[in-house]
């Protein structure tokens, strides 16, 4: 994943690539700058937390963070949630990422994501969510570090299944959760295309095949 996002990946005529790398904390840490360009241009996406593991102790995992939620870039502006930028990045990671990895990744500028988890929709039924969770995670966690301002903003952390029978396990509570979902949740100050793409996420979950 390092490798080709140092080249760079093609994405409808941009190219995500890492602009800078330079050594974290600990030896099996590298942090990353995420950038995309064209001839003409360049612009920032966001920062990257890379921990390549420590067998057989401490599986990888990868941190995105500081997202750009509007990329400005060759007198245009890209939505970043919801683009190929983010499909292209997500799927680097989640392909990098074997069983039992993380990845987290921070959500406060994604306002579809953070109203819905703010109005107690489960994790898999946010936006962010569902797409971790077709790129094969399948356990999660919402997390906010009160780490003395070094904490950034709130998280989503999923993690891929250690087995088969760990996916079946995680999917069988993701789908008893998700089908009592119905028409329950209040809906005061949440847009409607919010409420109607999250409850249209329960009825993808039944046709979904989750990577293993």
């Amino acid at each position: 994943m390092v490798e080709s996002l140092r080249s760079g990946i093609s994405v409808n005529g941009y190219s995500i690539y890492i602009h800078r790398m330079i050594p974290g904390r600990f030896r099996e840490e590298q942090n990353a700058e995420l950038h995309c360009r064209t001839k003409t241009g360049r612009a920032y996406i966001g920062n990257a937390k890379i921990f390549f593991g420590r067998p057989p102790d401490y599986s990888p995992w990868i941190e995105l963070f500081n997202i750009n939620a509007s990329i400005g870039i060759e007198n245009r502006i890209v939505d970043y949630f919801g683009s190929r930028f983010e499909e292209g990045i997500l799927d680097a990671f989640s392909t990098s990422l074997n069983a039992g990895a993380k990845l987290f990744i921070e959500y406060y500028t994604d306002k579809e994501t953070m109203l819905l988890l703010q109005r107690g929709f489960p994790i898999v039924l946010s936006r962010l969510g569902f797409e971790m969770l077709t790129r094969g995670f399948t356990w999660f966690k919402d997390w906010y570090f009160p780490e003395g301002f070094m904490e950034g903003g709130w998280k989503l952390q999923g993690e891929k299944p250690i087995s088969n029978e760990a996916r079946k396990r995680h999917m069988k509570l993701i789908m008893e959760e998700t089908a009592r979902i119905g028409e329950t949740i209040p809906s005061h100050d949440l847009p409607v295309e919010f409420k109607e793409r999250a409850l249209a996420r329960v009825k993808q979950l039944q046709d979904l095949s989750i990577p293993c």
